[in-house]
Order: structure tokens, then C-alpha cells, then sequence
């Protein structure tokens, strides 16, 4: 799983919302539900939501995650108002996975295309950055 749109609220019935959504929900959850059903640590949600896939690219593939991220909310602009609009949502974000890089400086950079479409859909911007996948570990996705 590449690049997300996340969703959640303490009051966010997302039930309600995907009874009409045409979103491709990749997980729901409900407040008050076991975060981590197959886990042995039982916490509960605080939060309701729902993750949505925007891309499947590589981490390391953070332009190929641009463009399908540009794709996704333009080919969904609509049902994303009615998400920006449904009430009782508190965050909504687009997380961007991107791989570290082995570099003194790392630098990525986001087009204003892109941001201007998330402001306008008042959807928050996150990069989480995960440790590169061993060499090995690489060649073997790739044969």
C-alpha cells in the first residue's frame, strides 16, 4: 500500500457515509473497536474512519505517487466535497509513504497543483518516511 487518504472523527458515522460513497474503502473503523483485532494488545479507537487507497506505487517512487494522487482527486473531486462537507470529521490527510534515502540531505517537494487541489479540498498534506527495504529484499519485488 502506497499513498492514503485518511479519514476520522470522534463523531464521524462512516457507515453513513460509504452507504452512498463511491470511494474504494480500503478499512473502516469505529470508535470504540479493537484497533488491533490480532494483536495481543487490546486498545480501543478513540476515532471512527475509514483509509482509502490513492496510489500503489513504489515508496520510493514519490512522482508516480504525485501523479496518481493529482488523478485521484480530480476523478473523485466531487464525492471528495461531499467527504470534505459530512459532518463531524476531524482530520483528513493524503499520507504520502516515502522511502528513506541513505543521503546527508533529504529533500522532497510537493507540485502546487497538487496542494492547491488539497487546500481547496481542505485535506491536509503528511509524509510518513519508512527505512529503505534491504537490497535483497528489493531484487526479489523485481524478479
Amino acid at each position: 500500500m502506497s499513498c492514503v487518504l485518511r479519514v476520522s472523527g470522534a463523531c464521524f458515522d462512516v457507515d453513513e457515509f460509504l452507504k452512498t460513497s463511491t470511494l474504494d474503502v480500503l478499512t473502516a473503523f469505529h470508535r470504540g473497536g479493537t484497533q488491533f483485532p490480532a494483536s495481543s494488545i487490546t486498545r480501543k479507537n478513540e476515532f471512527s474512519g475509514m483509509s482509502v487507497s490513492v496510489s500503489t506505487r513504489e515508496f520510493s517512487d514519490l512522482s508516480g505517487q504525485i501523479e496518481d494522487a493529482i488523478r485521484f482527486l480530480s476523478e473523485n473531486e466531487r464525492e471528495l466535497m461531499r467527504l470534505r462537507d459530512f459532518p463531524a470529521i476531524d482530520r483528513l490527510e493524503l499520507d504520502f509513504p516515502i522511502e528513506e534515502r541513505e543521503v546527508v540531505y533529504q529533500r522532497d517537494a510537493f507540485p502546487h497543483l497538487l496542494l492547491s487541489m488539497l487546500g481547496n479540498l481542505h485535506i491536509g498534506l503528511a509524509v510518513s518516511r519508512y527505512p529503505a527495504a534491504p537490497v535483497a529484499e528489493s531484487r526479489d519485488r523485481t524478479h
